[in-house]
């Protein structure tokens, strides 16, 4: 990606969103990786936190130490580096179960999609998706793309409690409730991993631009996993 394709906003005297015009792929995520750690290895002295999103990066900064137009001017002077920091090849393998008593949505969406339920559930774990970046919950990934067969809306009517560890699907992406919660997105299977801990040097073992295969496991295999304190996936 060229440095035209970036527009630095002014959210306030001490937060700047850069946001990326390109469409959200791959080579999005790993461009904005990079940058993450440009940023963070050439501009150490004011920056406070450095949050990254899909399509976007907000830079949040000492004020006292520096005004938005320098830290605009400075950032743009880190566009001229090599992308070259960012570098992936893990595949955390999730365990996951799609069996009826978890997978609350998989009927209605088999239905809208004139699908069977072990249709569905090929298709979704047919592919290794990316991780294409954290938010909404702590240990929220935002997965993509799904197969254009598993492509829908939102939910008209939100859920209340989704399950921890419940594994969703909405428009071209997959998603995974690290934590019970309401969201709108159609269940379609449970994982027994953990996905965020607290106590983890590491609270979250994935970060954007690894990526994630979805292994089925049986309802089972899920209980027994489910007993493990801390679980975590494995890497292919």
């Amino acid at each position: 990606m060229k440095a035209s394709s970036k527009t630095y906003f002014i959210l306030n005297e001490n937060s700047i969103l850069i946001q990326y015009d390109h469409p959200i792929d791959s080579e999005l995520v790993y461009t904005i990786s990079n940058d993450k750690i440009n940023i963070e290895k050439n501009i150490k002295d004011c920056i406070f936190e450095i949050v990254q999103s899909i399509n976007s990066l907000l830079v949040i900064f000492d004020k006292n130490k520096v005004s938005t137009d320098e830290l605009i001017s400075e950032l743009k002077k880190t566009e001229n580096k090599d992308y070259k920091y960012f570098k992936s090849n893990k595949i955390w393998q999730i365990p996951v179960c799609y069996d009826i008593k978890y997978a609350i949505d998989i009927e209605s969406l088999a239905f809208d999609k004139q699908l069977s339920t072990s249709e569905i559930i090929n298709i979704h774990k047919s592919k290794v998706y990316d991780v294409l970046s954290m938010g909404f919950l702590p240990g929220f990934m935002y997965l993509g793309f799904t197969n254009e067969n598993l492509h829908c809306e939102r939910k008209q009517t939100p859920s209340l409690d989704i399950k921890k560890g419940s594994v969703g699907v909405a428009l071209n992406q997959t998603c995974i409730y690290p934590q019970n919660s309401p969201g709108g997105w159609h269940v379609i299977g449970i994982s027994p991993v953990n996905f965020f801990d607290l106590g983890s040097k590491t609270p979250c073992f994935a970060r954007p631009g690894d990526k994630i295969e979805f292994i089925e496991i049986s309802n089972k295999e899920y209980q027994k996993m489910k007993k493990e304190k801390s679980l975590k996936p494995n890497l292919k």
